[in-house]
């Protein structure tokens, strides 16, 4: 399970990062947008920790439904790369 966690932290930090200057967000605005304090939103995007489901959903409702998929597809197929990598050692 650490594996995904680790896959989901990675991707979702250059999702929020690539968002958040897209939109010209300030990381103040994004943390508002999350629900979550401007140190914890900090912290997401410099990869310290994995969001919680809730800033994780928050997040999601935040982009257009095309790219929730890409997100979500993006995840899987690295969590399958994963995956074949155990298996192959």
């Amino acid at each position: 399970m650490l594996q995904y966690k680790l896959i989901l932290r990675m991707l979702l930090r250059v999702e929020l990062l690539e968002y958040r200057r897209a939109c010209g967000e300030t990381q103040e605005r994004m943390a508002e947008k999350l629900r979550i304090s401007a140190r914890s939103y900090t912290d997401l995007e410099h990869g310290k920790y994995c969001v919680s489901s809730i800033t994780l959903l928050f997040f999601l409702a935040c982009l257009p439904e095309d790219r929730v998929m890409e997100v979500v597809n993006a995840f899987i197929l690295q969590a399958r790369e994963a995956d074949e990598n155990v298996y192959i050692a």
